[in-house]
């Protein structure tokens, strides 16, 4: 809860119609789809999103994945590759 890991930076020329998006656990693949298979297009979430909250320039939306979830445990490893933008690998750590 209350965290969104990013970074080191974010990729803002690329256009947002299709990404292939790979997540996977200790290395095994959790999920592996394509963004063009979401429910809506990238402009009609900003649209709908647009309706109940301010969007600013800068503002970084977060769509979702396929849905697919698991167990993780403190020394685990989730990857998150997203395709023209590269990995982002965080490692689950036991609360102190």
């Amino acid at each position: 809860d209350t965290w969104k890991p990013m970074g080191p930076w974010i990729v803002t020329d690329l256009a947002p119609t299709e990404f292939r998006i790979i997540v996977r656990h200790n290395g095994s693949v959790w999920e592996d789809f394509s963004s063009s298979n979401q429910i809506w297009d990238t402009a009609t979430w900003i649209h709908e999103l647009s309706k109940y909250a301010t969007l600013y320039p800068g503002d970084v939306l977060w769509m979702g994945t396929q849905g697919a979830d698991g167990d993780m445990v403190p020394g685990d490893t989730i990857e998150v590759e997203i395709s023209g933008i590269g990995i982002l690998r965080n490692y689950v750590v036991a609360e102190e």
